[in-house]
C-alpha cells in the first residue's frame, strides 16, 4: 500500500511544478508580475472558499469554534505568504533567473532548522547528507553547472525563502488543531485580504484579462498546493515535505522541454538523476 505522505507530498510537488509552469506562460503572454501575483492569490482564495462552502460543508460548523489566537496565527501566516511572494517578485527584478531558481530552494535549510526549534524534529546525519545531495542536484539542474555570481536581489530571494519556510511551519502548528481544509481556507483568505490592500496601494489592474486562462490555472494549482501541503505536513515531518518538493526543478525541466522549447544539457541530466536518487532515499526518513 502506498503511504499517504508519499501520495500527498507527490501531489503537492506536481502541483507546485504546474503552478510555476503556468506562471511562466502567463508572464510570456505579457501579464505584469504584480498583476499575476495578486490575481492568482485572489483566485486561490475564491476556489478554497467554494471548496469549503459547497464540498466540505461539514467543516463550516467547526469554523465557529476557532479560537481568537488561532485566527491571529492564520492571519500572520497569510501575511507571511504574500510577503514571500512580494520579496521573490521584486528580488527577481534584481537578480538572474539562474540565481533565483537555486537560492529559492534554501528553504531546504530553513525548514529543518525551524522545525527543530518549534517541533523538536531531529537534525540527523542522514538528513544533513540528503540535504547536501539535494542541493548538489538542484545546483546542476538550475544552473547547468554555471558559477553563480551574487546580485543585490539575491538577499530578497533568501528573505522570500525564509518567509515561505515560516509560512509552512505556522501551517504545521495549525495542523495540530485544525483540519487541512480549514487551514488552507483561512490562511489563503487572510493573504487575499492583504492582496486587496495592495491593489489600492500599488494601483494594480486586477481586472486585466491578459493571459487570464494561465492566471486562473496558476490560482487553481496554488489553492491545491496549499491544501495538499497541509494534508502532508499533518501526517509527516516538515523535513520530509520540503525534501519532496525538491523534485520541482526536474518536473519543470521536463515541462519546459515539452512545451516551452527549452533545452537540457548533460550536466542537468546528471543533476536530475541525483535528485531522483535522493527522492528515493528520502522515503526512508522516519517521521
Amino acid at each position: 500500500m502506498i503511504p499517504k505522505r508519499l501520495i500527498y507530498g507527490s501531489t503537492a510537488t506536481i502541483l507546485l511544478s504546474l503552478s510555476i509552469f503556468f506562471k511562466k506562460v502567463a508572464l510570456t503572454k505579457g501579464v505584469p508580475p504584480m498583476t499575476l501575483l495578486i490575481q492568482f492569490l485572489l483566485i486561490a482564495a475564491i476556489i478554497l472558499n467554494i471548496n469549503l462552502l459547497f464540498f466540505q460543508r461539514k467543516y463550516i460548523k467547526k469554523i465557529k469554534n476557532i479560537k481568537q489566537w488561532e485566527w491571529k496565527i492564520a492571519f500572520f501566516a497569510g501575511f507571511l505568504l504574500i510577503s514571500a511572494y512580494l520579496a521573490s517578485t521584486y528580488g527577481l527584478r534584481f537578480t538572474t533567473s539562474i540565481n533565483y531558481s537555486f537560492i529559492i530552494k534554501s528553504n531546504l535549510i530553513f525548514v529543518p532548522i525551524l522545525a527543530f526549534f518549534f517541533f523538536q524534529e531531529k537534525i540527523t546525519k542522514e538528513k544533513i547528507f540528503l540535504a547536501f545531495i539535494f542541493f548538489s542536484g538542484i545546483y546542476l539542474v538550475t544552473t547547468k553547472g554555471q558559477l553563480i555570481l551574487p546580485h543585490f536581489g539575491d538577499l530578497l530571494i533568501v528573505v522570500a525563502a525564509f518567509f515561505f519556510s515560516s509560512f509552512s511551519i505556522i501551517n504545521k502548528k495549525l495542523a495540530k488543531m485544525l483540519e487541512p481544509e480549514i487551514i488552507s481556507w483561512g490562511v489563503t483568505s487572510c493573504a487575499a485580504i492583504f492582496a486587496l490592500i495592495l491593489i489600492f496601494i500599488l494601483k494594480v489592474n486586477v481586472f486585466s484579462s491578459i493571459g487570464f486562462l494561465f492566471v486562473f490555472l496558476s490560482g487553481l494549482t496554488e489553492a491545491l498546493i496549499i491544501l495538499f501541503m497541509n494534508k502532508t505536513i499533518r501526517i509527516t515531518s516538515m523535513t520530509y515535505y520540503v525534501m519532496m518538493t525538491m523534485f520541482v526543478p526536474v518536473i519543470n525541466l521536463i515541462l519546459g522541454i515539452l512545451f516551452l522549447h527549452e533545452t537540457i544539457n548533460f550536466i542537468q541530466l546528471i543533476g536530475g538523476i541525483v535528485l531522483i536518487i535522493s527522492g528515493i532515499m528520502v522515503q526512508r526518513l522516519r517521521d
